[in-house]
């Protein structure tokens, strides 16, 4: 380990060892490394605090291509304030996106669901929120080139 800031041979092989699996044991990277756990376990913690390791990620696989049925919702909001209405669907994993208007409506959603009877059934969930009213539903045909 050097203290000038630069990475040594070995530093360079935790490195190693961790993108190949960012989630092995203090103990297997040990065994990779060739060092004790505790040694390990400094050279993580240096190589953390010096900013060489921003952090560990987790690769996911993508999303079956299975087809799903956009919508942009439309809602009125019938208690004030809208937050607290909109606060009660933060969790619903169809939600793509929420935003809080001010205009005509008082809230978009941005939702996505299996397929058309399944978009029917969130728009009744969200009609029976208490304080949500009027809901306007616009699937969406295509996306343009550029969204994202």
């Amino acid at each position: 380990m050097r203290n000038d800031g630069e990475l040594d041979a070995i530093d360079r092989k935790l490195l190693a060892l961790l993108q190949a699996n960012a989630r092995a044991s203090f103990t297997a990277l040990a065994r990779g490394a060739g060092l004790s756990r505790t040694a390990i376990q400094e050279r993580m913690a240096r190589l953390e605090r010096d900013g060489t390791i921003l952090g560990y990620s987790a690769r996911l696989a993508d999303r079956p291509k299975a087809p799903a049925t956009r919508a942009v919702l439309s809602l009125r909001i019938r208690t004030r304030p809208c937050a607290t209405v909109l606060d009660r669907f933060r969790h619903w994993p169809e939600i793509v996106a929420c935003y809080s208007l001010a205009g005509p409506v008082d809230a978009m959603l941005i939702v996505e669901t299996q397929d058309a009877p399944a978009l029917s059934r969130l728009v009744d969930r969200l009609s029976a929120v208490p304080g949500v009213g009027e809901i306007e539903t616009a699937p969406i045909l295509a996306e343009s080139a550029g969204s994202s």
